[in-house]
């Protein structure tokens, strides 16, 4: 790299990471200080109560797919191709409206299935309806907040959201430890996450009230729904990839057992957070970059130094995880460190295929999207009914690295024919080469808490410069 590009590159890093650090927060908040007060929370549930709030994700993350349909995507890319005020205006109106409409026939038909889709979820007679229609509720009414969040994105209103986001979360954590403490198991937590919603989307109305024109368009209903629409059976697709080994170990093991692995992929899924706050700024980034002259080799060494970031959280993850989860939960939660390493591998290929698919996003390709998500899905189910019945919970890690391998490769192979990048592959094959032997010699540490704790923190802090003269 040249002396006249290093300082170019180096602002659009600050800028891409100053801008990660306020939009991710949103998506990072709740993992995060749920993980803060896991000392407590493992005190206060059982790890069967974690089981059913796990199976409980599944099904709150695949309704907020279906009820979405694609259109915060859709609308957050679309916003920027209009003409002036008044259509962005219209552009707004149509997206709240239609969203409005589509929810409510969603949430009646949740309504009218819920003992069978209680059924489906739990396989237990037993388990109370009313938790599948606290968490519809709470995605429905989730739905009105996705708009005014992507207005003050545009805007660059970084106090307000982040202000509001992280109000949102801390009351939703506060009412949690309340509920908990007086008993109220999962309906407490449930509740607890509708009540933050509704006030959260309150909060959030004088901002979508300035934008909002109460008009309909169907043209630019296309416009959404052509781009959001290939994103919903990828989206739904990547949620099953995520998080259908729950229900799948249900199969096989005891709804603690998934309570314990819930546990253990929290942690070792806290390589998504630098992931979460980096994809909303990254995609407005790309899109802004790539037109530019230079733009291929200015995002392929963005890519490098990105991954590298990446890089590192993952193997502190995957280093730490077994001292972190010995500390941070109840003992009936100490088996769940065995899974971290391996879901911090997974989060990483994660990572890996955000940032070498972006030729699909820039050419406005969704349609790959959904076909990436199917292989990967399919080989997650797969490797799950092939590996838990011997492996138990560690099956199911390594399927999840598995489908996201197979995302990963996908996702390179196809983007480099929509927009080849010339990746620095020499630098990102060292990458991998020093964190995996790293992580292999952390294997060599001893057991006890502070010896290992040293070692690890040893090894890490020699990461950076094994990097460099590598």
């Amino acid at each position: 790299m040249s002396e006249t590009e290093r300082p170019a590159l180096l602002s659009q890093l600050r800028k891409l990471l100053g801008q990660s650090a306020v939009y991710g927060l949103a998506d990072v908040l709740p993992g995060l200080l749920g993980l803060l007060l896991a000392p407590l929370l493992t005190r206060l549930m059982t790890p069967a109560e974690y089981g059913a709030l796990a199976l409980l994700g599944l099904f709150s993350s695949l309704c907020k797919i279906v009820f979405r349909l694609g259109l915060d995507g859709a609308f957050l890319r679309l916003h920027y191709d209009q003409a002036g005020e008044g259509e962005q205006r219209l552009l707004v109106g149509t997206t709240v409206l239609f969203s409005a409409a589509a929810g409510t026939a969603l949430g009646v038909l949740v309504l009218l299935g819920v003992g069978p889709l209680t059924h489906a979820l739990f396989a237990e007679a037993a388990t109370p309806r009313d938790w599948i229609l606290l968490t519809a509720s709470d995605i429905y009414l989730a739905a009105f907040s996705f708009v005014p969040q992507a207005l003050l994105r545009i805007q660059d209103r970084v106090r307000l959201f982040s202000g509001l986001n992280l109000a949102r979360q801390t009351l939703n954590l506060a009412l949690k430890v309340v509920l908990l403490l007086m008993g109220f198991g999962v309906t407490g937590v449930l509740v607890s996450d509708l009540l933050a919603t509704a006030l959260f989307a309150l909060a959030l109305l004088p901002t979508l009230s300035r934008h909002l024109a109460l008009s309909f368009s169907w043209r630019l209903l296309g416009d959404l729904l052509g781009f959001g629409l290939p994103k919903v059976p990828h989206g739904f697709m990547l949620q099953v990839q995520n998080l259908a080994d729950r229900r799948i170990l249900r199969e096989f093991v005891s709804l603690s057992d998934v309570g314990i692995y819930n546990v253990g992929y929290a942690f070792g899924n806290t390589v998504k957070f630098a992931i979460s706050a980096f994809e909303p700024a990254w995609a407005p980034f790309i899109y802004s970059q790539a037109g530019r002259p230079g733009g291929q080799g200015a995002l392929a060494r963005l890519v490098t130094y990105v991954l590298a970031g990446f890089t590192y959280c993952a193997l502190g993850v995957a280093v730490l995880g077994r001292e972190v989860v010995r500390v941070m939960t109840a003992p009936a939660f100490h088996d769940a460190a065995a899974v971290v390493p391996i879901v911090a591998l997974a989060y990483w290929l994660h990572g890996l295929f955000l940032l070498t698919s972006i030729g699909i996003g820039i050419q406005k390709r969704a349609g790959y999207y959904p076909l990436l998500t199917l292989a990967s899905a399919a080989t997650n189910l797969a490797g799950n009914f092939l590996l838990i019945p011997h492996f138990g919970v560690l099956g199911a890690a390594w399927a999840t690295v598995a489908s996201y391998l197979v995302m990963a490769v996908l996702g390179l192979a196809v983007s480099r024919r929509l927009y080849p990048m010339p990746l620095e592959v020499g630098r990102l094959l060292r990458l991998a080469v020093v964190a995996a032997l790293v992580f292999a010699l952390s294997r060599l540490a001893p057991t006890g808490l502070g010896p290992a704790l040293a070692v690890k923190a040893g090894l890490l802090l020699a990461f950076p410069a094994l990097l460099r003269h590598s």
